[in-house]
């Protein structure tokens, strides 16, 4: 029997929006103003480093220290020490700038993932209300919203700034249920292209998942999602 959903809540960066073309096209122009080299090879590096750094962050072992007691110094420290890690003879204060031009430059180069604009359009006249659920900086969501056309599909936008925390902390989840209104979950599916933070999150917060896999890798995980897709567009199949 086909299970009815009401509410769709999507990830954001490599889900909607092509979140590796847009980091690579930013650390590009940081690295050439540094007068630095810039080669595939280098710009797969940051990538790799970004992507093991916010695993790392996700899963706890990257904790903010107990001075910052606002969320938004959290934010700016935890940030500052990727940058740290790749150009490694950077003071903190550098990487902190650093770190700002890299997302104003996230802003200039967004690329949307295939279908995306066809399947939110799709979704939003089928009646499904809308959430983006991300661990992207606030500052440039609604940049990559207006990219694929989404401010006018989507309800509401959770970010992991605003919770204080990331995906799939059950603290992300549970301040996004208070800004909805609702902790009934039944009528929800989570849409993402991360295991670890996606699925896993929609797991331990008894909402349904579906694995946006477009490299088609195998899971070799524990984590089952409800449905695998390799493609937006086969969301219709079940949505």
């Amino acid at each position: 029997m086909k299970k009815t959903y009401k509410k769709i809540l999507f990830d954001l960066d490599n889900t909607l929006v092509d979140d590796d073309e847009n980091r690579k096209y930013a650390i590009k122009q940081i690295l050439l103003e540094r007068n630095e080299s810039v080669t595939n090879e280098k710009l797969q590096s940051f990538i790799d480093l970004d992507n093991q750094f916010w695993k790392d962050r996700a899963e706890g072992r990257i904790k903010d220290p107990y001075v910052f007691k606002q969320k938004e110094e959290r934010s700016r420290w935890v940030r500052a020490q990727r940058f740290i890690k790749f150009f490694e003879n950077v003071s903190f204060e550098e990487a902190v700038e650093i770190n700002n031009k890299y997302i104003n430059l996230l802003g200039n180069h967004i690329v949307p993932m295939k279908n995306s604009k066809e399947i939110l359009e799709y979704l939003y006249n089928k009646g499904y209300e809308m959430y983006i659920v991300t661990n992207s900086p606030s500052k440039v969501v609604n940049d990559k919203l207006d990219k694929i056309n989404g401010q006018k599909y989507i309800k509401i936008v959770f970010s992991s700034d605003e919770a204080g925390c990331m995906k799939p902390n059950d603290d992300f989840f549970e301040k996004f249920f208070n800004k909805i209104g609702t902790t009934k979950t039944d009528d929800m599916i989570i849409i993402g292209d991360e295991l670890e933070k996606d699925v896993w999150g929609g797991i331990q917060n008894g909402i349904d998942s579906c694995w946006l896999n477009i490299k088609k890798d195998k899971n070799n995980s524990d984590l089952k999602p409800n449905y695998e897709i390799n493609d937006l567009i086969e969301l219709k199949r079940f949505l």
